[in-house]
């Protein structure tokens, strides 16, 4: 043992609550490396001030890592890094400890989200190799540019070390059992008392509006089949019968996925557990919609996006209407229970664009079809679509721009897409997400 402590915070409270993956990770991997780890968990938290004093009241680890896992709820413009940055001054006030920044959210903009909360050290992209080599050498800065992923503040300015990529086929991170399920089994909000398992790192898609590679890495990662599927015979021991599979896009590539779902059905496990996921257009056989219908899949999410060939390769899609006809077909006839979904509005998208697509699936007559509710993009930092903003001027000029937009050039803030095009759609659009905003609040009070 190296004798060096953690504790992971997750600071995720909307509800109903999702257990944190990332955070059971991350202990995994620090405890093959001799630290120790404790997670404090604030998502059903009444009052995080006294929690936080309370559990740090005899406690001083060597460092306190804090997960930010959304800049905001991307619909309806609800930005959460105040509530978060609460959180920080809440544990800076209870413990002397260094604080270190992490997570999906605060990977999206690193350089920004450390500036914004005032702290020194942060972690973008993955952590399982970062947190302990990091907890080894806090206070020894000449180690700092050798630890991958590490933003840090020098003399000259922050510095941010290139993303970490460890070997998945080497790394055993899914035993579990280091996040304490059960509250999250015990909130009646909850209906499907959902876990998550993480199958793959990486996207080598070029999607516009999409973080994904920016955060993982563009190469993709597999981890062994035999693990995956060890990870949620773990959970169901726990009592965790229902998850998601926390991939971008669950069938990329068809084949790994395909063996996931036959080891699945060879131990038995869908007469104890269900599962959901996001997929693609393509590649979606029928073999594969059959295989996960099979291993217990309850439900999928078809990013299909749009139905018109110019506005799929506009928005850097690899499929076009013809594969969307094919997983639609795939998807029916397997009984599949998927909901395509869509996000129309991006750069050059119109009304007949918009009617085009509508009919292509009028023609197909999928199960279920979801609309990005409310449509548009958000526009993040570091994303395609952020430069294509850039270029098209960011200021209240550009219609085709909603949300905060004055004085908010690091995009942190929620601002979206929507093309001018989408004529009377617009307004209506705008309507529904001032109403969606209310409502979400009322919903979400304990967000902060």
């Amino acid at each position: 043992m190296s004798g060096k402590r953690v504790v992971l915070v997750n600071t995720n409270r909307l509800k109903p609550g999702v257990p944190p993956v990332a955070l059971d990770y991350l202990a995994a991997a620090c405890e093959d490396k001799g630290v120790e780890v404790e997670i404090l968990d604030l998502c059903y938290s009444t009052d995080t001030r006294a929690d936080i004093a309370a559990y740090f009241k005899d406690r001083k680890p060597d460092l306190v890592g804090v997960s930010v896992r959304n800049l905001d709820d991307v619909f309806h413009s609800i930005f959460f890094l105040p509530g978060v940055k609460k959180i920080v001054d809440e544990i800076k006030q209870a413990v002397d400890s260094p604080v270190v920044l992490g997570g999906s959210g605060f990977s999206i903009a690193p350089e920004q989200i450390l500036d914004y909360f005032g702290v020194d050290l942060g972690v973008a992209g993955e952590g399982e190799e970062a947190l302990p080599a990091l907890a080894e050498s806090v206070g020894n800065s000449s180690t700092y540019p050798s630890i991958p992923g590490l933003v840090y503040r020098t003399e000259s300015g922050i510095q941010r070390n290139p993303l970490g990529a460890i070997d998945l086929n080497a790394a055993n991170i899914g035993r579990r059992g280091y996040v304490d399920h059960t509250p999250y089994l015990q909130d009646t909000r909850s209906v499907s008392k959902t876990g998550a398992v993480q199958a793959k790192r990486g996207c080598a898609q070029s999607c516009i509006y999409c973080i994904v590679p920016a955060v993982e890495g563009t190469c993709v990662r597999l981890r062994p089949v035999a693990q995956i599927v060890d990870e949620i015979e773990n959970l169901a021991k726990q009592g965790v019968y229902s998850f998601w599979f926390a991939d971008s896009e669950f069938n990329c590539p068809d084949e790994h996925a395909e063996e996931i779902c036959r080891e699945i059905i060879a131990r038995g496990l869908p007469e104890v557990i269900s599962w959901n996921a996001y997929i693609a257009p393509k590649p979606f056989s029928k073999e594969l919609a059959g295989l996960m219908k099979e291993a217990g899949c309850r439900a999928a999410v078809d990013c299909i996006d749009h139905g018109v060939d110019e506005m799929l390769e506009r928005i850097g899609k690899d499929f076009r209407a013809e594969d969307i006809r094919e997983a639609v077909i795939a998807a029916r006839e397997a009984g599949l229970n998927v909901g395509h979904c869509l996000m129309l509005g991006g750069p050059g998208d119109s009304m007949d664009g918009m009617l085009k697509t509508l009919e292509l699936l009028l023609s197909l007559r999928p199960l279920n079809v979801v609309w990005a509710d409310p449509p548009g993009m958000r526009v993040y930092p570091n994303s395609p679509l952020a430069d294509i903003v850039a270029q098209e001027g960011f200021d209240k000029k550009n219609r085709n721009l909603s949300g905060h937009i004055k004085a908010n050039e690091n995009l942190l803030l929620p601002v979206y897409y929507l093309s001018r095009k989408m004529g009377i759609l617009a307004p209506g659009v705008k309507l529904w997400r001032r109403i969606g905003h209310a409502r979400f609040r009322w919903k979400n009070r304990v967000a902060g």
